[in-house]
């Protein structure tokens, strides 16, 4: 049985994490094999949106800290984590959307905060653990606080408490809650819109928007213009333009 369940609907993939019993703990079996197919969702032209959930109970419970202890038995000592198993190999600036099935801790949460949209069902719950077993998380130090803002973070990072997912949805962890049987044909439609837009300008618009808040506005406005006109004097701007004067659907070349 696969760790990860990896499935093509049209211009959508389904990256679903698949070790139920370990609530989808994020093992090295089940990193290797989300590596994988986040590889070839970056390299597919044909995939435009990717969305992430889970089997079971949980989103994922984090790391395999199992796992880890093992392995510190064997080495001598725990190390930490680079990120691999909560970042995407390759950086194609396809938009991603995080359906939350319940348990969202630790790595599993930072691999959530990765995504660009985060829905989650009403029974979803929300940590970052790490401090109540003696050590840190890594991508959440800088994730979190840009997402929810210092304080609600620090609460978070330095407390190791549990979150229910109305408290996600105040803080702006989340976008929106729904019941359980609505998760993921709420986010299968959510996909879906943005998949009736253009995949150039849907995806050099997410690439500007991560520059403006990862430095200043002025050096992200001046960098992200150039890439701005392109979107408008693209082939897809000018059938976007054209689609609308001529009251037709358009079609989208991605360039």
């Amino acid at each position: 049985m696969p760790y990860v369940i990896y499935e093509k609907k049209g211009r959508i993939a389904y990256i679903t994490l698949n070790r139920p019993e370990r609530l989808n703990a994020l093992g090295s079996e089940l990193g290797a094999e989300m590596r994988q197919a986040e590889i070839d969702f970056a390299q597919d032209d044909e995939l435009w949106v990717a969305i992430y959930t889970g089997t079971g109970r949980a989103f994922s419970a984090g790391a395999d800290l199992r796992e880890r202890a093992e392995r510190g038995q064997q080495t001598g000592s725990v190390q930490a984590p680079r990120g691999g198993a909560v970042r995407t190999v390759i950086e194609h600036w396809k938009p991603t959307i995080a359906a939350i099935n319940g348990i969202c801790f630790g790595g599993g949460l930072e691999r959530a905060m990765g995504c660009d949209i985060r829905i989650c069902s009403e029974n979803a719950t929300f940590a970052m653990a790490e401090v109540k077993r003696g050590v840190s998380p890594v991508p959440a130090l800088f994730d979190l606080p840009r997402l929810v803002g210092m304080g609600d973070a620090m609460w978070m990072l330095l407390s190791g408490e549990p979150i229910d997912a109305q408290e996600a949805l105040r803080i702006g962890l989340v976008n929106r809650v729904v019941p359980l049987d609505e998760l993921m044909p709420t986010a299968t439609r959510m996909a879906e819109v943005i998949c009736e837009n253009s995949p150039f300008a849907v995806r050099t618009i997410k690439q500007v928007a991560k520059l403006s808040v990862e430095m200043p506005r002025d050096y992200a406005q001046s960098l992200g213009q150039a890439m701005i006109d392109r979107v408008w004097s693209s082939e897809d701007g000018r059938e976007g333009v054209a689609a609308f004067a001529e009251k037709r659907k358009p079609v989208w070349k991605g360039r």
